[in-house]
């Protein structure tokens, strides 16, 4: 209701509806009055980049939820911001929910994101001791002292993917998923799943071997993908008789497998298996033509249009805390 302008007294502005300011304090109270356990719940289905760059900016409540309650951090994926990842860079995001956490973080899933080399998986290492799941899909500049030496504290890992990335062999600095995997082996003896996924199968590469004797050192090894992997029958039954308590095997694409009755015997224990020439409908990831030699089959085969190039390189980006 207008202030009666009989009132000599009063302001210009005071003589305006106050219906409109009333709705907006009555707004501002509701969302800084939510309570904290609402709030959480809320928060915990959002994604860890929607809040670092949205609730905490809300209002003073909002802030202190984000920023002070380790465990919304337990969890923390990044998986489903490739495009962003692909112009942005995301590590001071990674860096600062990883720090939110305060020691209590038990995944860690990433994709596209841009390290710097070995102090991101140092600083992960001793900033999450934890740690029970690391998947990183396409992200660049890894190199295999961060990203082993991180692995070898992480005594607690249950799952570890490393999927379309580069084994760069021309440039000893960078990681070789063969050196990883006996980091893992070695360090983590709760490892129970592994995804080593390749971007696309090269007949031949005779890397995927080396990867192989190093799995099937991994004794409680259970679930195990290796997309466009190079491995040949040697290296498979290496990984077979080596992983004992194996119960999936996925090596769609490694097309150096040549499934005889030797090999077939050998998985005959597991409870899932896909074979290289088996349907790829279901497969997560993006990927390539096998290339030399590709059968017609895989010629117009390719990464969805809405997928980063796994080897772009992400642009600048935000201060987090």
């Amino acid at each position: 209701m207008a202030a009666s302008s009989s009132n000599p007294h009063l302001l210009p502005e005071q003589l305006l509806p106050t219906e409109g300011k009333d709705a907006e304090e009555e707004t501002r109270d509701w969302v800084a009055d939510l309570p904290q356990d609402a709030l959480l719940a809320v928060l915990r289905r959002l994604d860890v980049v929607d809040i670092l760059m949205g609730p905490g900016h809300v209002c003073r409540p909002w802030r202190h939820v984000t920023q002070d309650k380790p465990d919304l951090w337990r969890h923390i994926d990044m998986s489903h911001h490739a495009q962003l990842a692909s112009r942005v860079d995301l590590q001071p995001a990674a860096r600062a929910a990883v720090r939110r956490s305060e020691g209590q973080c038990e995944a860690f899933w990433a994709q596209g994101l841009g390290v710097d080399r070995d102090q991101f998986f140092l600083f992960l290492a001793d900033a999450a001791p934890q740690l029970k799941s690391l998947r990183l899909i396409s992200c660049k500049s890894i190199s295999k002292h961060g990203l082993n030496e991180g692995i070898r504290k992480f005594h607690m890992l249950e799952e570890l993917e490393l999927s379309l990335h580069s084994d760069a062999a021309t440039t000893s600095s960078f990681f070789s998923l063969a050196e990883t995997c006996n980091a893992a082996a070695e360090a983590c003896p709760l490892l129970k799943r592994l995804r080593l996924n390749k971007y696309c199968f090269h007949w031949l590469s005779s890397i995927g071997d080396s990867e192989a004797t190093e799995i099937g050192k991994m004794r409680g090894l259970q679930f195990l993908q290796l997309f466009g992997n190079s491995l040949g029958n040697v290296g498979l039954t290496t990984i077979l008789r080596g992983c004992v308590r194996l119960e999936s095997l996925d090596i769609r694409h490694c097309f150096n497998v040549k499934m005889n009755d030797e090999v077939r015997a050998e998985c005959a224990r597991l409870q899932m298996l896909r074979l290289p020439d088996d349907s790829i409908d279901d497969y997560d990831l993006s990927f390539g033509s096998p290339a030399n030699g590709i059968p017609d089959f895989y010629r117009n085969v390719g990464a969805p249009d809405d997928d980063p190039d796994p080897t772009g390189n992400p642009g600048s980006g935000w201060y987090f805390r």
